[in-house]
Formats: structure tokens, sequence, C-alpha cells
């Protein structure tokens, strides 16, 4: 028997398995099966808890996002104060402000939404407690639950964060009382005596009444009547402030909601009228002139986003009216011809007038206008938005008269025999005899003026000047005029009885027979003169920076301008009545400072004679009388002022002066005047000698 055959044989010949490998067995199973289970149980159990979880938290966030869901929309929102108490939500319902209550069910630990009053409806379980909703700042809230296991081994948070967007941009706080909103305009525009109510609506409360307070200073009848505002007819404030509160309070006494609103009072205040010839004669037929309006105020344009009920109170009515000797022509359009611009600017209105006939003694034109705002009505037309008048009431006229003188072009001047213009004696005596039923023949026609330093107001009483006759001129009254001012004039005529009684033509305007011009400071030309400079008819060489240049020992001729009798109308003065009364005043530049240089004369005849207010002691400079010129013998700086008078005594003006009271003619002296001018440098020549 092979190898092989005998393992085979051995095989076949096993008998079994013994007893005691069997308990083996079975306890080696046992073990392994007892591992198995308890590995079976342990991930069963960790899958179920895993699952109830899941659960928990899905449920927890399903409730915080639909209370964010809420809070997004929220016009209100009111936390619990006491244990018990519900959440409160408001918003915008369908029907009203809808009211959400989230509870909280100690028992059972679930939390319950009700709407307004609408049966409560389960929102989650295994909630510890109320949910708690905390503002995070620029309107985000977050909501967080704590929620647990049934087996109560376990807590999980949840926490949803939500952004409210009906409130305020940067609301941070929750309300803890009542709160309410007040949907009213922000901004009106109102004038004087008009009323108005305002539009207004009240949300989050449903008490919806108002206090409505002026806070601001006001006049004193402008006031509120419930939610309307009375504008007074003075009121002049610019702008007003409206406080609205609700009636409803807070715990704390402050309105659950409140307004303000801005009140812009419009009315004119101020009106000016401007007239220029534009074309022809002033005065004559053909003439055109242009006669503006300006018209200010407060308020005036239109606020294009927040008003559709604009009437423009830049508005004027004109009317013009021709006269002749008193009385109103009926054809007036053979006298004049009147043109309108009406704009909605302060200075888009003006007139043009054209004159179809010359103005002559007697005739009138004058054309009005008047602001129309200010008026409320014209006819049957609003003129502003209450349609009722204020006051002031704002006009103007423009007037041209026929002058019963003749002006001739320049201003006055003084000492001067010439006349500047004409009178018509015969007319005066006339139209003043019509007006006061007196025989032209028993008149005498006098003239009279009154005056004021130019930039005052100080006018003097009238004055009856000396001159009689028809010139119109200022000469023998020329000692009332200082040489170094300048005057506004007014000049008017009238007749006198036999008894002295003064009139005047009356039946016409006064600008008839009232002059008014002005009567200016003297100014006297030079032709001066070097071998550097030479320049003809100046009145003073400036400034300091540019002055006239010489050398030492050479001559600077300084003579007055043969001219001069020719240039009274600009000059001021008639200048063969001054010329022998000519102040040189000759300084010299020290440091910053001044001083007033001694001089000497060469001679002591000539036309002009030239007085000098330091005439002894050493000689800086010379002077010819007769070819009047300067020899400056030393280098600096200098300067060569200019006046009038007579100061060191020889010829003065003499004028001749009617005194009215001793009816009598009488002479007055002339007195110093000093015509240089700093800060104009007129009158002032700088000489530079090197």
């Amino acid at each position: 028997m092979t190898l092989i055959e005998k393992i085979k044989s051995r095989k076949l010949n096993n008998k079994g398995v013994t007893l005691v490998e069997v308990i083996c067995a079975i306890g080696i199973l046992s073990l392994v099966g007892t591992a198995v289970v308890g590995m079976v149980l342990v991930s069963t159990r960790s899958y179920q808890r895993g699952v109830m979880e899941i659960e928990v938290q899905q449920e927890a966030q399903f409730a915080a996002n639909l209370i964010g869901d809420l809070l997004k929309d929220a016009k209100e929102v009111i936390p619990a104060e006491h244990t018990g108490d519900p959440l409160v939500i408001k918003k915008d319902g369908d029907s009203g402000v809808d009211v959400y209550q989230i509870t909280h069910n100690d028992s059972d630990d679930t939390i319950w939404l009700k709407l307004n009053d609408k049966a409560p409806q389960l929102l989650a379980e295994r909630v510890n407690g109320l949910p708690q909703v905390a503002p995070m700042g620029g309107n985000t809230y977050t909501v967080e639950m704590n929620v647990t296991r049934s087996d109560s081994i376990n807590n999980f948070e949840v926490t949803n964060s939500n952004n409210a967007r009906n409130q305020a941009p940067d609301e941070t706080s929750l309300s803890t009382d009542v709160s309410a909103t007040i949907l009213a305009p922000s901004e009106m525009v109102l004038e004087p005596n008009q009323k108005k109510a305002i539009e207004f609506a009240v949300t989050g409360v449903s008490d919806k009444r108002v206090n409505w307070t002026i806070v601001s200073a006001h006049a004193a009848n402008t006031k509120m009547d419930g939610n309307e505002i009375q504008i007074a007819s003075d009121e002049n404030h610019e702008t007003l402030t409206i406080l609205g509160e609700t009636v409803v309070r807070k715990s704390d006494g402050s309105p659950a909601g409140s307004a303000v609103m801005f009140v812009y009072i419009r009315r004119v205040t101020g009106f000016n009228m401007t007239s220029q010839l534009i074309s022809g004669t002033d005065g004559m037929a053909g003439a055109r002139y242009r006669v503006n309006v300006s018209l200010t105020g407060l308020n005036m344009d239109k606020k294009p986003t927040m008003e559709t009920d604009y009437i423009s109170p830049y508005k004027v009515k004109w009317s013009g009216h021709f006269y002749n000797n008193g009385a109103e022509v009926s054809n007036s359009w053979s006298y004049y011809t009147l043109t309108i611009n009406e704009g909605d600017s302060y200075d888009s209105n003006y007139a043009i007038v054209q004159l179809n006939t010359n103005m002559n003694a007697g005739t009138r034109f004058v054309l009005s206008a008047v602001a129309q705002h200010p008026k409320g009505m014209d006819g049957s037309n609003k003129t502003n938005k209450s349609g009722l008048s204020y006051t002031p009431s704002f006009s103007d006229t423009f007037t041209l008269e026929g002058h019963i003188y003749t002006l001739y072009p320049g201003n006055f001047y003084r000492a001067s025999d010439q006349a500047q213009g004409s009178l018509e004696e015969w007319t005066v005596k006339q139209l003043v005899g019509q007006a006061n039923g007196i025989d032209p023949n028993q008149l005498t026609v006098f003239k009279e003026l009154r005056y004021k330093v130019r930039g005052t107001n100080n006018w003097t009483s009238w004055i009856t000047m000396t001159e009689g006759g028809n010139a119109i001129r200022i000469q023998e009254d020329s000692w009332m005029f200082a040489c170094d001012k300048d005057y506004d004039i007014e000049i008017r005529f009238g007749a006198r009885t036999w008894s002295g009684t003064k009139l005047y033509p009356t039946n016409l305007g006064e600008s008839a027979y009232t002059i008014k011009t002005g009567l200016e400071h003297a100014k006297i030309r030079f032709d001066v003169s070097t071998n550097k400079f030479n320049q003809t008819a100046i009145y003073g060489k400036g400034p300091l920076s540019n002055p006239i240049r010489m050398s030492a020992g050479t001559n600077l001729y300084f003579n007055v301008n043969n001219q001069e009798q020719n240039k009274q109308s600009e000059t001021g003065i008639r200048w063969d009545r001054f010329n022998k009364s000519l102040i040189i005043k000759i300084q010299k530049l020290n440091g910053s400072n001044w001083s007033d240089v001694q001089i000497k004369y060469r001679n002591d005849w000539g036309n002009a004679e030239v007085r000098s207010n330091c005439d002894n002691g050493r000689a800086l400079a010379e002077m010819t009388r007769m070819d009047k010129y300067f020899t400056f013998s030393q280098k600096g700086t200098y300067r060569i002022l200019v006046g009038l008078g007579s100061e060191l005594g020889g010829d003065q003006i003499k004028l001749l002066v009617y005194n009215e009271w001793g009816r009598y003619f009488e002479t007055r002296n002339n007195n110093n005047y000093y015509l240089w001018n700093e800060s104009t440098g007129e009158a002032i020549f700088y000489v530079k000698v090197e």
C-alpha cells in the first residue's frame, strides 16, 4: 500500500468530532455573537439619536425662518417684558395692521403662532423657551431658540439673522412701547392770507389724531387750527417749522409718532424802477426810453418738485397816461407808443416808451407799474394763491414833462456869467397866474435853490437865488459852495406877487419847474513838461510809482492850460475868476513821511499869482511866477499839491451876493481850498529828481 493510499484510508476511517470540541465551538460562537449584537445595537442607537437631532434642528430652524420672514416686513417689534408675555410682531396686512403673537407653552415646551383673533397654530415642539429677538445694528435682527431632545440630555441652539425692510435705515434698537408713523408732506409753499389743510395719515395705532404746532418764529396772526394753517397778512418770516405729534403717547409720555414740515413763505418785499434814454433826444418826438422794474422777495421762484399751484410773483401791470395842461388826452396813441415785456424773473419786466410828439410846456406823460402779487386779484384772476391782498403794495411811476426851462449839456460851475440854461419867464407867469387866478403882469419870476454835499442827505432849506432874468447859472451865489466838494443841487422856479407871496406852477408836475443837477468840485488843468516828460492838459500825475522824471537843476514847466476857460463845465469853475488864487504846496518824501519844502520865487510879476504855504527860509525849490516853472536843486522824490484861495493875501475873489432880507447886494470873500486828493491822485503831481 502506497503512502497516499494510507493517508486516504485514515481519513475515511475518522469516526467524527468529540463532545469537548463541540462545547468549545459553541462557546466561541457565543462570544463572537454577543460582540456582534452589541455593535449592532450601538450603531442603531447612534443613528436614531442623529435622526432625532436633525428633526429637532429642522423644526426649530423652520420656526426661526418663519419668525425671520415676519421680521422682514415688520412695522413694529415688541418683545415680551414678563414671563408668559408673547413676542408681538406688527406688519401691514390687507385690511390694516396684522398682529402676530408668538407664545411658549411651558407644560409641553411648544411655541404657538396666533394671527389677530384667529386660533393659535403649533409652530415648533421641544423648545425650551420663547424665541429671543435681538437687534444687531443696521436693521439686522437675530432670532435665537433653544430646543431639546425628548430625553432632555442634549440642548441645541438655532440662530437666524434677518433684515427689517420697513423700518428706518439706521434703527438699531427694538421698540419697547407703542409706535406710530405720521405720513405727511415734508414741505409746502404758502403766501400771506392763505389757508391750507395738512393732508396726513397715521399708521401703527388705531387713534389717528395728530396735534399740529408752529414751533419756529412767526407773525402773531399766523396760527394752526387743527390741521389747517393760516398765514398772516404780515408774515415776513421766510420759513416756518411745523411739528405734528400723535395724540397716542408712549409710556414715558412722548408721542408714539411725530413728523416735521417746513412751510416756505412767498411774498414780494422789494420793488425798484429804473429808466434810461436809449435813442433820440430827451423830451422830443422819436425819443425812446426803457423803463425796468425789478422785484425781490421771499421764495419767489417755483419749487418744481413740490408746487403745482404756482402763480408768478414777478408780474407787473403797466399803464400809461398823457396829460395836456392837467387834463388827460383820449387819443394817447398819437402822443406815445408803449411796448410791454413780461417775464418770470426779478429783472425781466420792462416797458419801451416812444414819444410821438415833443414834450412842450404843459404836457406830461406818466407810466405807472404796479406789482400784481400783493394785490391778490386783478379783475377775476388771482394774482396770488389766496386771491387776497397784502401790504405793503408796490408801485412806481416814470414821468416825462414839458419843461419851462432849457438846460445846456454839462454840469453847473462856479462864478460864471455864462448861462447854463434859460427860463421862459413869461411862461412861468402865465402858468402861475392861470393856476391862481392872477394877472400874469402882476407877478415877478424868482429862482431858488437848495443843496447838499454829495453822499449825504442833509439838504439846506430853499434859498432865493441872486440871479434874475431868463439866464440860469450860478454866479453871485458861488460863495455858498466850497471849491473842494461835490454837491447835489435843485433849482426851482416860481412867481412872486406884489405882496411877496411865492407861487409855483403846480398845474404842472414838479419836474416841469424843478432842475435836479450837480456841482462838481473845482478841477484845474495844467501843461507839464521837462526834458524827460511832456503832457498837455492834465489834472494830476500819479501814482507815486510812475512819477514825472527830471534832472536836478533843470526846469519843470507847470502852467495852467490856456484852454481852461473853455472847459468850465468839466472843471467846475470859471477860471478867469480864480486865476490869481492858485495855491502851490511842495513836499519831499523823507522815509515814509512827506515834509513841506520851502519855495523861493525868482520874480514877482506875471498873470497868475502863485502863493505858497511856505515862502521863506532856505530854498530847496525855485519857481518863476511869470513862466511858471520849478527848479529842484536837490535829488529826491517830491510832490506838488494844488489848491485855490488867498492864503497869503493879494487879490482875492470878490463875489457880489444878494442879501434877500436887506434887499441889497454885498461882496463876500472866497476861502482857501486844497484840491489835492491822495486816494485818487487828483491835483497831485509826483516828481522824481535824479
